[in-house]
């Protein structure tokens, strides 16, 4: 294997131990254990735990998914609007599309984070999510100017963080075998139910909402 390809083996059998344990108690040879080498050769890739904790910062904010990629590059719309609410709640409540590390474990990380010194959190919200309130903002814009959506007074921001506290809300009561609060109906009709919230909270009229969320076609959008 070569130094790369270790390095990466390392980082993605420490994530889980992060993701459960938090930072403070995991151990180096805990680290080791996971990944199946010795301490030392772990010292030899990543100097201390820290180094190794910075990297899986690093690993868990890279965006290069597909469809990131397709949104980002979609002009200011109502459509656009919607399409970036239901892949952000689509990806946090049910965790599609796929993701490295996988949704549960970046979860467990996001809430360590936040109990501890929100270094990771703050990461993830600055190079993952930034980018997304942006554009959520610009298409709102966009929805109400077209009279898709109506003035709130609500700053455009904060909807596009108001939606992710929902998602993210969502994901954090399901993390247990037993989830935290029972809801009606399936993970999917949770899924519909948010969006809806989501979308009259930013504004959208019935009318709007109905002409553009179309879950199947917006499943077939992000699918190719």
């Amino acid at each position: 294997m070569t130094a790369e390809a270790r390095k990466q083996a390392i980082v993605k059998a420490a994530l889980p131990l992060f993701a459960q344990r938090g930072f403070a108690e995991t151990t180096t040879k805990d680290l080791a254990r996971a990944a199946g080498v010795s301490e030392p050769l772990l010292y030899k890739h990543f100097p201390s735990k820290e180094a190794l904790y910075l990297e899986i910062q690093e690993f868990g904010c890279r965006a290069s998914e597909p469809a990131v990629r397709k949104l980002n590059e979609m002009e200011p719309s109502t459509l656009s609007l919607v399409r970036l609410v239901f892949y952000l709640m689509r990806a946090l409540i049910v965790g599609k599309p796929s993701a490295i590390p996988e949704w549960d474990t970046r979860h467990r990380l996001m809430l360590n984070s936040l109990l501890h010194d929100g270094t990771f959190a703050r990461l993830m919200y600055k190079n993952r999510f930034d980018w997304f309130c942006s554009r959520i903002e610009a298409s709102i814009d966009v929805a109400i100017q077209s009279g898709d959506a109506i003035p709130l007074p609500i700053e455009k921001g904060n909807a596009a963080r108001f939606a992710q506290h929902v998602g993210a809300w969502l994901a954090l009561v399901h993390l247990p075998r037993n989830p935290a609060i029972t809801y009606n109906g399936s993970r999917e009709k949770l899924l519909d139910q948010a969006i809806w919230f989501v979308l009259r909270g930013m504004g959208l009229t019935d009318k709007a909402i109905a002409t553009h969320y179309q879950p199947t076609a917006l499943t077939s959008f992000f699918a190719q």
